[in-house]
């Protein structure tokens, strides 16, 4: 679990524990009040709803995504957003059941005190998260592509990183401050006092300081190399550091009956679920899309599948007739071949709907990487070293790189996304399909991303 998830978590619990302590305390303060107060014997089920109701809606305003919180005018613009998002909900809740609500002082005083107990929790959070005492402080043993590509990528994030320096030869190129050459590297890390030392050289071939690197990391800090750095700090595996044997002998990549059994039994019982639920939306869909355009409701579009093999993606057609006469193309932002009402279903992710079927068929699962046409596999291959590691998976309707990278329409964009793929391929387990499946629903509900 990285640091950002566990801080995440930690926050969601507090949260759930503050939002919830805020009802019994505001009932404790309506005593003071001038109005008659009574005994609420369903107090602590309401406290639960409203508990409930307050971390759901925090979530989908990104109050526990640290890469959307980075001053604290985003926090309380965030926080106020999700309070005004919180009694729209429950005022819902509770026109649907009323023995479920608050009066109205004690709702009032609860979401304040809420409210306000959030916005302090999270503002201390911030402070010391991009602190040098909340911050990972690391040195870099490297002077070369390998090193300032590592400072480039980390820097462009949001990641609570600070970097002391490099040892290696001094290097005008590099965008950090030079500790000193490598004949000193016990000295300068002693005095620097890291975290983490990772080894980002250009070649590892020659005089390697295996012994020394290992004093240090005994004594020392810990020592890392760039990639496994790269991979835990961003959620992507570096594509272009992938060698054979690291994945042969890596403890990722792992495939295990129990999970794949598990998953598919879950797969089965949502696409289920979801068919039933969603049927509503899905039929007056249809019905839309037949009188915004001519042509089919669905459009069945050729994919690779699991382990290369070909079968039929089922979308809603969101774009016009004959849109690929001129053959197969990437979806692109204002793509001049989607149609009215394909531009907000496709907002809405509501075309990936009818893919509940492919599911239930075992084309696709829930989440996996998203299945690409033949043209473009094809090309891919021969472009991006170990792009068909990921037809190994079975595809899915969500997956770690739709809920963390945009659509894209280059080989660039493919890469980026191969990058979030074998991360999932290499930690792939219940718990982060969990976190994927959840995160879809928040980007879909925000169309945050969709194209």
């Amino acid at each position: 679990m990285t640091r950002g998830t566990l801080s995440a978590l930690i926050l969601f619990l507090i949260d759930i524990m503050v939002s919830f302590g805020s009802v019994v305390a505001a009932k404790r303060l309506q005593y003071y009040l001038p109005e008659l107060c009574l005994p609420d014997e369903l107090l602590l089920n309401k406290a639960a709803v409203f508990s409930l109701v307050t971390v759901a809606c925090y979530y989908f305003q990104d109050l526990y995504a640290w890469r959307y919180m980075r001053k604290l005018s985003e926090v309380l613009s965030s926080i106020l957003l999700g309070g005004g998002i919180t009694l729209i909900a429950l005022a819902a809740i509770y026109f649907m059941i009323p023995l479920l609500s608050l009066e109205r002082d004690v709702l009032i005083l609860a979401l304040i005190l809420s409210l306000a107990a959030s916005f302090t929790l999270r503002s201390a959070f911030l402070r010391v998260r991009y602190s040098d005492y909340g911050s990972t402080r690391v040195v870099i043993y490297g002077d070369g592509e390998n090193a300032q590509f590592l400072l480039n990528e980390i820097r462009s994030g949001s990641y609570p990183i600070i970097f002391e320096g490099y040892i290696g030869k001094k290097n005008w190129d590099m965008t950090a401050r030079h500790l000193g050459d490598p004949s000193d590297l016990s000295r300068i890390i002693a005095k620097a006092a890291p975290d983490v030392m990772v080894v980002a050289l250009d070649g590892w071939r020659g005089n390697f300081p295996v012994d020394e690197l290992l004093r240090i990391k005994l004594s020392l800090c810990d020592v890392t190399d760039a990639p496994s750095f790269y991979e835990d700090t961003t959620g992507r595996i570096l594509v272009e550091e992938i060698r054979p044997s690291s994945m042969i002998f890596s403890r990722g990549f792992l495939r295990s009956h129990l999970y794949d059994a598990t998953k598919r039994s879950f797969d089965i019982f949502c696409g289920v679920i979801g068919l039933i639920t969603f049927s509503p939306i899905m039929l007056i869909t249809a019905l839309v899309i037949k009188l915004d355009s001519r042509g089919p409701v669905f459009y069945l579009q050729p994919r690779v599948g699991k382990d290369g093999k070909d079968f039929s993606v089922i979308k809603f057609r969101s774009m016009f007739q004959d849109a690929e006469s001129a053959g197969p193309q990437w979806a692109s932002e204002n793509d001049p071949r989607v149609t009215r009402v394909g531009r907000f279903i496709r907002k809405a992710r509501i075309d990936e709907l009818p893919q509940f079927i492919n599911v239930l068929k075992n084309d696709m699962s829930f989440v996996g990487p998203r299945p690409e046409r033949r043209f473009f596999v094809n090309q891919l291959e021969q472009h991006i070293p170990f792009y068909a590691l990921r037809l190994h998976l079975k595809p899915g309707i969500t997956g770690w790189a739709q809920i963390n990278y945009p659509y894209g329409d280059t080989f660039e964009d493919a890469k980026e996304k191969l990058k979030y793929e074998l991360y999932y391929a290499k930690h792939r387990s219940f718990w982060l399909d969990i976190v994927i499946i959840l995160q879809t629903i928040k980007v879909a509900i925000k169309g945050r991303g969709a194209q």
